[in-house]
Formats: structure tokens, C-alpha cells, sequence
């Protein structure tokens, strides 16, 4: 016995796949989401790497921090990070104090933090009657206690990491005389949480140092820990140091009753 074939049995002409349609519609927008981010990024990445591309990211700069630099290229590096060469402070614009670095490089993290790297950076300071200059650095000529470094990290710059590779650092007094130097400079930081409490991590080496009265440090090395109760705590320290002015207190010397766990001594 046959059964009557039901109308429910059979595909309805509207369920049948018309000719020619291959993708449903929101795998469709998907796609073209993404070709389109593509094409975007593409126009990005060859644009920045043109001269407008440069003088835009140099615009920035100045915007962001009142810095006049000239770059000599721009390009994006993976997996986002913005990459800059040749980068320097027109004379025209800061005759007093000078920076220039070789690389620079910025990449973007998650929660609103970025990394940074700058390699054979060279920074100028000069001392003035209104404090130093260039202005964006003078944290920097204004350090008189290595626990004050953790002031140069604030919420404004939201730095996950900071790496400083053959650089060097210049302070200058306000007749030009040279105040202290450090060649061959190195300098990490990061952040950590130990517990649940955040700390920094910072590690400073220097082929050379000169401070003020002829103070002399070779081959210059320390590791602290800072945190909002403890700005400094001493992991490791070594160096040479040659002079005699043992009372001499700067950005180099260990704060008083810090305990030395590393070789070597300070003046």
C-alpha cells in the first residue's frame, strides 16, 4: 500500500538553494569585515612608511609631548607596534639640551598599557634658572635619589615595560659645564605583582660614570624592587668606583641604611 506523499515531505521551492548563492549572508559581512581591516591596515603600514607618513608621526610627538623631533622613518612591526628611526630634536626648536635615538620602538597592550624600547638613544639636559630642559625630560635632570625612579613611571604613562639599550645620558650645568654623565647606558623596568601587591622592577647597568667632584664608576650594575611602602629595595649592586668623595649623595649612590647584597662598593 502506497501512502500519499505529504506536501511537508517534499522541499519547498523557497527552502531550495537558489544558483549562484554560495554564502550566507553574515559570513558574507564577516568576510568583508575582515578584507576591509586588511586593506586598511595595508594602507596604513606602506603610508607611515612614506614622508607625510613620518612628519604625521612627528606631529603627533610634538602634540602629545611639546617636543619638536625629526623622524627618519616610520613603519609598523608585529604583532602592532608602531617602529621609528633616526629620531631627534630639531636644534632650531631645543638649542638648549638635545635627544636623539637611533630606534624606537611602541607597541600597544592589553589594558591600556604598551611596552617601550629605545636603542642607542643619546639625552642632553641642561639646568636653568626655571628647571631643565628639554622640558619633557626634566624628571630626569631633576633625580637626586634613586628612589625617586619610580616617580618617572606615573598613570600618565602607562608604561607595561621600558627597556634602554646603548644609550647615554648627559647633565649639564646652566654655563654648560657637565655636571655627571653615564655611557654605555642600560635600563629595564617592569611591573610584577608579588601577591597582590604591584611592585617595579628596575635594572640600571652603565660602562661608565662620571659624577660630580671626578667620581668615576666602571662597568656600574644594580637591581631594585620599588612599591608604594618600599621605593627601594636592593636586590643587587656592583661597580668600581675611583675618587674620594665619599659624602657625595646623587642619583647613583645606595640611600642610606640600604643593605649592599652585590660586589663591589660605593662612594
Amino acid at each position: 500500500m502506497t501512502l500519499p506523499t505529504s506536501e511537508w515531505d517534499e522541499e519547498s521551492p523557497a527552502t531550495k538553494p537558489k544558483p549562484g548563492r554560495s554564502t550566507p549572508a553574515p559570513v558574507g559581512c564577516l568576510v568583508f569585515v575582515l578584507l576591509s581591516l586588511v586593506v586598511l591596515l595595508a594602507f596604513v603600514t606602506f603610508g607611515i612608511q612614506t614622508k607625510i607618513g613620518c612628519e604625521w608621526v612627528a606631529d603627533s610627538v610634538r602634540r602629545q609631548t611639546g617636543l619638536d623631533v625629526a623622524i627618519g622613518g616610520a613603519s609598523l612591526a608585529w604583532p602592532l607596534d608602531l617602529y621609528l628611526t633616526d629620531v631627534q630634536t630639531k636644534p632650531s626648536t631645543t638649542p638648549l639640551g638635545s635627544f636623539k635615538a637611533r630606534e624606537i620602538r611602541i607597541g600597544w597592550r592589553w589594558g591600556g598599557r604598551f611596552d617601550m624600547m629605545l636603542s642607542g638613544a643619546r639625552l642632553e639636559v641642561m639646568k636653568i634658572a626655571d628647571g631643565w630642559v628639554p622640558t619633557p625630560f626634566a624628571k630626569i635632570g631633576e633625580l637626586s635619589d634613586v628612589r625617586e625612579t619610580v616617580l618617572l613611571v606615573s598613570e600618565e604613562i602607562p608604561l607595561a615595560s621600558l627597556d634602554i639599550r646603548d644609550s647615554s645620558v648627559i647633565w649639564n650645568g646652566p654655563d654648560g659645564e657637565r655636571l655627571a654623565s653615564s655611557e654605555g647606558l642600560g635600563l629595564s623596568m617592569r611591573r610584577v605583582t608579588l601577591g597582590d601587591r604591584p611592585y617595579f622592577v628596575f635594572e640600571v647597568t652603565s660602562r661608565i660614570v662620571r659624577r660630580v667632584g671626578g667620581l668615576k664608576g666602571l662597568n656600574v650594575r644594580r637591581l631594585w624592587m620599588s612599591g608604594n611602602k618600599c621605593p627601594y629595595l636592593e636586590v643587587e649592586y656592583s661597580g668600581m668606583w675611583d675618587g674620594d668623595d665619599v659624602a657625595l649623595k646623587d642619583w647613583w649612590a645606595t640611600p642610606p641604611g640600604a643593605v649592599k647584597r652585590g660586589m663591589g662598593h660605593e662612594k
